[in-house]
């Protein structure tokens, strides 16, 4: 009989971890920095190595800052591997929340930043209108309301504490699925944040171990069971003896 229970235990346990196995990598992933003045941020060397940047929005709502954020880009370009059935999940794995230290508003250049595990950031997701990639050209004033801004939010969360992030993003993809052509992915941008001008900094595709963004399927409703079955006979026969 133990035997038999260990078998199913196994059983149940392969089949979880083959559902869970179909994690989808993003093909994609960039961040575009918007400035309505003639200070441009370069955001390069070891310290934004393998990140890409998700900064507030506020374009006229603060003079001191005056439109100066970023926001970002994510693509799964091959969902082959999954139907329209079932929950998809978009993991992002947040680094930290860089955070400026003091703003001067007579100050022309970055303020000096601290680079914190907690926080408080609320990010909007939303299914991208028009390819990422065009907004390093494009004139932003239009394009970011019209393709990402402006757009239905499939979800908003407040972060506040830096690690792995889960956010349904099952209707997207499903319709994804159903018409390719309309995939171009998911934008994201802050709301919200305190202090102002917060920027969270997820890892990157290019971050080494696999830390960047993925697509999670639901784990199929039968290994769960089978799971939970075989972990309560488990527990039950613990008691007997």
């Amino acid at each position: 009989m133990n035997k038999l229970l260990f078998t199913m235990i196994a059983f149940a346990v392969a089949h979880l971890e083959t559902c869970q196995a179909e994690a989808i990598l993003a093909s994609y992933d960039a961040d575009t920095y918007y400035y309505t003045q003639t200070y441009n941020e370069v955001r390069t060397g070891t310290l934004n190595g393998g990140t890409f940047h998700v900064g507030m929005h506020f374009l006229n709502t603060n003079p001191t800052y005056d439109g100066h954020f970023n926001f970002a880009g994510i693509k799964f370009s091959d969902l082959s591997s999954l139907s329209n059935s079932g929950s998809k999940f978009l993991q992002l794995n947040l680094k930290d929340f860089k955070t400026p230290v003091a703003v001067d508003p007579g100050y022309q250049g970055p303020p000096q930043y601290s680079y914190l595990p907690t926080g408080n950031f609320k990010l909007a997701v939303v299914a991208l209108g028009a390819d990422f990639s065009e907004s390093e050209s494009a004139t932003l004033s239009t394009w970011y309301q019209s393709n990402l801004f402006g757009k239905a939010r499939l979800a908003e969360i407040t972060l506040s504490q830096a690690g792995l992030v889960s956010i349904d993003v099952t209707s997207a993809v499903n319709d994804w699925i159903l018409n390719p052509a309309s995939n171009f992915g998911f934008g994201l941008v802050g709301t919200t944040s305190s202090p102002i001008a917060t920027t969270a900094r997820f890892y990157s595709i290019e971050a080494v171990g696999n830390l960047g963004p993925a697509l999670i399927p639901e784990p199929a409703t039968g290994s769960l069971l089978a799971l939970g079955f075989a972990a309560g006979l488990a527990n039950r026969r613990s008691r007997r003896f």
